[in-house]
């Protein structure tokens, strides 16, 4: 019995569909993670890379409901200043 260990890509919608719900949902877009930091808890500590190695700023350890408050609310407001643009 054969067994294929190499995960299947995404096709386009679903990679899209992914990348969408990590935006929404304040994850981070490329998949890692960061920090410690949980939905509704601001992260303590950097993870995966040491603190002397990188310099890390207030987003990675941000909560994910304050990214996702950011994300969303950039967006209001781009399709706000669009609309405005598009009516006068």
């Amino acid at each position: 019995m054969r067994t294929n260990s190499v995960k299947r890509r995404l096709t386009p919608r679903r990679r899209t569909a992914r990348l969408v719900l990590r935006f929404v949902a304040g994850l981070s877009l490329d998949g890692r993670r960061h920090s410690n930091a949980t939905f509704w808890r601001r992260g303590t500590r950097r993870v995966g890379v040491p603190a002397y190695l990188v310099t890390w700023r207030w987003w990675a350890l941000a909560a994910g409901w304050q990214r996702a408050l950011i994300r969303l609310s950039a967006v209001a407001v781009t399709v706000l200043l669009l609309a405005l643009v598009v009516v006068f």
